[in-house]
């Protein structure tokens, strides 16, 4: 759980009790902690607000709301999680820490009973003073808050005079709802509607930059074209799948900006205030929604606790790190680590309860100006994916302007094959397969280039390997269908590999081939670089390999090769197959993939 602490004592008042205390926040696992110091009485009654038909109808909201937090705050659950003695970050008097290993605590009953009866006393309320926008924004914070995020829409939707705050409310209803394509439009509308420097405040993402991308976003000012360039290409980057409709960790964003504006002015469990501190704090890992008290020890011995909230998790880091933002073609998928550090901001997709990295193939092939990109899956081995019916999706873009295109299959089985066509040259790639019954999430993102050729006529598509089939396949769409959905191999089968040469004579021409499955010692690219003489000197173990001198395909500039290999004699590990062509006139291109020999 994710957690936050103050650490400096700070005079205050215990609500209604009169009880004159001083408040300490210390770090818990997932949320913040305050301690009440002083004669703490036992949980008893809370006074509610008799009925008062002369006071406005924003008086009696606003009492009704510090009634209802008064009692939460007075009947809270014990917290059973660990003690952290480390603060992940400090933001001013806060202490945050993040823990996946601490139980959500459960909500007494009575505090659920006492929500609904404030949530009927504000719809009530509202029907006197529809236009209020306090009264709103609480009640859909307790409508979500309740988990029913359907009155919250319809609540939203009811706010009169289309401005921007019944926009944001909206779209918060709607976020919550999980319809995040259309949170994501009513979002943008609503801040479309904005003073300009307003709009400023609500696109500001630098509170989740690291250091590297928040160095480039300060150099365009608000209200630059570059600027609002550099946000929509972090949020496009920042989702956690691809293949779903709309920006969720966009509306997220937003949907903790509009929290600001209903804590803002309001109770919550915590007494002290809704702090610039804390609001850092939410705006960067998000709200807590559930919250604990924890004894603590006092110097004088007298009695006193700590208020321990909660936040969702898992969750993950939010925004990719400034290297990917800036290059996104050129990262790997270390780089896309779920707790990649340093972890600016944090969010917790509720479609993504679970995550697995998604085992898989891919290969790209050139079609003129156009990419071909493919990508088998197989994700049958992640056990909460078993039986279920699986949404699967490649997405790639280019990686010099994010765009996406994109090839989806809904209702299928967890493995498969999905082709994208896209614009030639750097890429970044996310094949994603996910249950959304189960929450559970299969990914592979990474940035894919063609294999290296500056300045030479003859360029290599990627080595594809494939199941051997009875013939060899002539062209990448016959061998697509035939794609190993794996890059772990049996050695007692035989393994096809396929590749193209493209750009060469038409009229025929000599091509020297090599092609060698040796050890891979350590990913050393300086022995990849060398080449295959390197490979085969540098390996105890005596590798498969064929040469051969072949003619280009005649009438075409495409040379489509496949050849199968018995890899029969090579004992368990991580080996390169690596493949060098050679033609007159330019230097030796290269091609290699990688790959794991696991049994017999």
């Amino acid at each position: 759980m994710n957690h936050r602490c103050e650490h400096t004592v700070i005079p205050t008042s215990f609500g209604a009790l009169g009880l004159v205390a001083s408040l300490v926040v210390l770090g818990a696992s997932s949320g913040h902690a305050q301690i009440i110091r002083g004669n703490s009485p036992a949980p008893a009654a809370v006074p509610t607000a008799g009925p008062d038909t002369l006071a406005p109808p924003i008086e009696r909201a606003r009492r009704a709301q510090a009634d209802f937090e008064r009692l939460r705050r007075m009947t809270l659950p014990d917290y059973r999680g660990p003690r952290s003695g480390n603060c992940d970050e400090r933001v001013g008097m806060w202490c945050y820490w993040y823990d996946e290993k601490s139980t959500m605590p459960t909500e007494p009953p009575e505090v659920a009973s006492r929500r609904r009866g404030l949530i009927a006393r504000l719809d009530s309320l509202a029907s006197l003073s529809p236009e209020d926008q306090w009264i709103l924004a609480q009640r859909i914070r307790y409508l979500t808050e309740d988990k029913r995020p359907a009155e919250a829409v319809a609540a939203a939707r009811a706010c009169p005079g289309g401005t921007w705050w019944c926009d944001v409310m909206l779209g918060f209803a709607l976020h919550m709802s999980g319809e995040y394509f259309s949170a994501d439009s009513v979002y943008e509308l609503g801040v479309a509607k904005m003073l300009p420097r307003d709009q400023c405040a609500w696109r500001d993402i630098s509170q989740l930059l690291d250091p590297d991308a928040l160095q480039t976003y300060r150099r365009t000012p608000c209200g630059d074209a570059k600027r609002r360039e550099f946000e929509d290409r972090a949020w496009f980057y920042a989702r956690t799948l691809y293949l779903m409709h709309g920006n969720d960790s966009r509306t997220e964003y937003f949907a903790r900006m509009t929290m600001v504006l209903m804590l803002r002015d309001s109770g919550t469990p915590h007494q002290n205030g809704f702090s610039d501190d804390e609001r850092e704090l939410m705006m960067r890992f998000g709200w807590p929604t559930a919250w604990a008290k924890q004894s603590q020890p006092t110097r004088g011995g007298g009695p006193a606790f700590s208020i321990v909230s909660h936040e969702p998790v898992p969750a993950y880091r939010y925004i990719p790190a400034g290297f990917v933002l800036n290059n996104p073609a050129v990262s790997d998928s270390a780089d896309w680590r779920l707790q990649l550090p340093p972890v600016i901001g944090r969010y917790a997709p509720p479609y993504a309860k679970t995550f697995r990295a998604l085992e898989h193939q891919r290969a790209m092939f050139r079609r003129g100006d156009t990419a071909v990109v493919m990508v088998a899956y197989d994700a049958k081995d992640v056990a909460e994916l078993a039986g279920e019916s699986v949404e699967a999706g490649l997405t790639v873009s280019p990686g010099d302007r994010p765009r996406s295109f994109q090839a989806r299959k809904s209702g299928g089985a967890a493995a498969g094959i999905l082709t994208v066509k896209a614009p030639w040259g750097p890429l970044i790639m996310s094949a994603e397969v996910a249950a959304p019954a189960k929450s559970v999430v299969a990914r592979a993102r990474y940035g894919i280039s063609p294999p290296y050729a500056v300045g030479t006529r003859v360029s290599l598509s990627d080595l594809l390997f494939f199941k051997p089939f009875g013939s060899f396949p002539t062209t990448a769409e016959e061998a697509i269908p035939h794609a190993l959905p794996t890059e772990r191999v049996m050695a007692n089968q035989k393994l096809g590999v396929f590749w193209e040469a493209y750009n060469t004579n038409p009229e025929g021409e000599q091509m020297d081939i090599s092609l060698v499955v040796a050890r891979d010692t350590d990913n050393d690219p300086a022995m990849l670089r060398r080449g295959i003489r390197a490979l085969r000197g540098a390996r105890e173990v005596t590798p498969v390999s064929v040469s051969v001198k072949d003619m280009s395909a005649l009438g075409k500039p495409t040379s489509a090769r496949a050849i199968e290999l018995d890899i029969s004699t090579l004992p368990k590990g991580m080996y390169v197959v690596q493949l060098e062509v050679s033609v007159a006139g330019q230097y030796v291109i290269r091609a290699d993939h990688r790959i794991e020999i696991i049994g017999p």
